[in-house]
């Protein structure tokens, strides 16, 4: 589900939410996707942007599911044909000046899922954020094929309930070679990219 065509869009954002996400529970993830697109959007049409939530996978239904790497899995090959599949589609009817930026925010275990899309399927993207992430699936950053410029947050800050040290290192830790960013003051609700809105903006449009 997409706010705004990504075919088109200059920038685009891929969010995979974590545990307890679903079909069911589209509405709170969609009102997300469009707080952010208007964070960066010029107007309700500009097409320069584009936010993905992208659930095509069977997310764990609690933090004891989330032990299991088999969620994960499973949906790491769909999330690498998904992105190589932007990247055909941006550099045939993409209306930029060059190849579309593409972000992948991977929410709690969602960015287990995009680690181990870019640890086995390697990911063609600009950049890779670990959004309140346990594990990425890998022990450092350098384990992430494609995924560019890798950031964390603290899994203490907006995480999902992923059990640490199951699916490997924390990715905010020293050793593992992300960037760590800091959480700000403000909060909505329980949307988890709030806090970091300012670094996300940098991130997404490329001016870090």
């Amino acid at each position: 589900m997409s706010r705004s065509n990504p075919d088109h869009a200059r920038y685009v954002v891929v969010v995979i939410p974590g545990i307890g996400t679903g079909p069911l529970g589209l509405e709170p993830l969609l009102q997300r996707a469009e707080f952010l697109y208007r964070e960066f959007a010029s107007g309700p049409d500009d097409q320069a942007y584009s936010v993905i939530t992208w659930v095509d996978y069977r997310t764990p239904s609690s933090p004891k599911d989330a032990r299991d790497p088999s969620f994960a899995q499973q949906g790491a090959a769909s999330l690498a044909s998904f992105v190589a599949g932007l990247r055909v589609t941006s550099e045939l009817y993409g209306r930029g000046p060059g190849p579309a930026r593409i972000t992948i925010v991977g929410h709690g275990y969602g960015g287990l899922v995009a680690g181990f899309a870019a640890r086995d399927h390697g990911l063609d993207v600009d950049a890779l954020v670990l959004l309140g992430c346990a594990s990425a699936g890998t022990g450092t950053a350098s384990g992430l094929r494609g995924a560019g410029r890798v950031y964390a947050t603290s899994p203490d800050v907006n995480g999902d309930g992923t059990p640490y040290d199951v699916h490997g290192p924390r990715p905010d830790s020293p050793g593992f070679g992300a960037t760590v960013l800091q959480p700000g003051p403000l909060s909505y609700g329980d949307d988890p990219t709030v806090r970091y809105l300012p670094s996300l903006r940098k991130i997404i449009l490329g001016t870090v």
